[in-house]
């Protein structure tokens, strides 16, 4: 039976707006029936991608997240005497220091049982991560943010609401949603290299890659170990299985088969996410140089500092494949209406 699909209308969010959502899921209706809402879930938006507490803290595309006939989805954004650049930047930039940290999955469970609970201060939920970032920049959106619900974060004082956010799915944004994801892949071995770590240091409680960067720092004598288990992930090799899975991002001809339609603003898009991804890695770099410098050449640093170069040649190619499609299509200035911020 043919039931339609829906995405989020990508060129009317803008970064550092919140994504309110609600599923058909048991979890899901348990959270709204408790908290007495449509939604049961929040992610932040920015630059083409999503931020939001999943099993862990992640960074996804949003044309991958397709809603069904009965999913409740809007969005809040913050009224325009808090829209200050500066503002949006530092909470970006917040938001992203927390990718990898681990769920607060009890919190959760007692939460949809409308139970008492005392949050766990380094583990995330989805509502708590949001409002913690938006407290950050001072714009509180809840008195309490440790014990907060989706349907807390909408307030008036603050945000305003904007619904009838989605639109129909074509038959390509559901081909791309569920072609692979490499970014699933990546946090799924976060996901268990740092249950392993856990099980392994339980008093470190490590629960992203940064405590991670910061326990070798303390414990340098096992730099080797935490290798073997970066290792039985993949998670150096990551980069490498992309081009396996995701051909036509590194092929001009293979992009141009694989892509229905739409296919120059997915190319100037390409272009505009690689970009940022490059600065990104290259920030990351620096910071493992500096660790090596300030720790000495553990091994860990040393292939983090690796997978950044190789992660940035990635995306210089997907650019190339990018450039030569339009190259090729003669697109020297960006069409209306699509509005790509360099």
């Amino acid at each position: 039976m043919f039931t339609m699909k829906y995405k989020l209308d990508i060129n009317r969010l803008q970064p550092g707006d919140i994504i309110l959502a609600g599923y058909n899921d048991k979890l899901s209706k348990c959270i709204q029936d408790r908290t007495n809402s449509q939604y049961s879930h929040a992610m932040l938006y920015w630059y083409g991608s999503i931020i939001h507490a999943s099993d862990i803290v992640i960074t996804e595309n949003p044309s991958r997240q397709l809603y069904e006939e009965g999913e409740h989805v809007c969005v809040l954004r913050l009224k325009e005497e808090y829209q200050q650049p500066l503002r949006i930047k530092q909470l970006i930039d917040y938001a992203r220091g927390f990718v990898g940290t681990l769920y607060d999955n009890s919190s959760l469970i007692a939460m949809a049982k409308g139970r008492e609970f005392i949050p766990n201060k380094n583990r995330q939920m989805c509502a708590k991560f949001i409002a913690q970032c938006f407290e950050y920049v001072c714009a509180d959106l809840v008195d309490d943010f440790e014990k907060c619900s989706p349907q807390d974060l909408i307030n008036p004082m603050i945000v305003n609401k904007i619904e009838d956010i989605l639109i129909e799915a074509t038959a390509q944004d559901e081909k791309f949603a569920n072609s692979p994801d490499v970014t699933k892949l990546q946090f799924d071995a976060v996901l268990n290299i740092i249950k392993t770590l856990y099980n392994e240091f339980p008093k470190e409680d490590i629960m992203s890659l940064k405590q991670l960067d910061l326990f070798l720092k303390a414990h340098p004598e096992q730099d080797l170990h935490v290798v073997d288990i970066m290792d039985s992930t993949q998670y150096f090799n990551l980069w490498q299985i992309e081009h396996e899975c995701c051909p036509y991002l590194y092929d001009i001809d293979k992009f141009d088969s694989f892509w229905l339609d739409n296919k120059v603003f997915i190319a100037l898009q390409m272009k505009k996410d690689c970009k940022r991804i490059i600065e990104e890695r290259s920030i990351n770099k620096s910071y493992y140089n500096n660790l090596i410098c300030e720790v000495g050449p553990l091994v860990y640093y040393k292939k983090m500092s690796e997978l950044q170069d190789n992660i940035i040649s990635t995306a210089n190619e997907r650019i190339k494949v990018a450039n030569l499609y339009l190259e090729k299509n003669q697109i020297v200035k960006i069409p209306f209406p699509w509005v790509i911020n360099e």
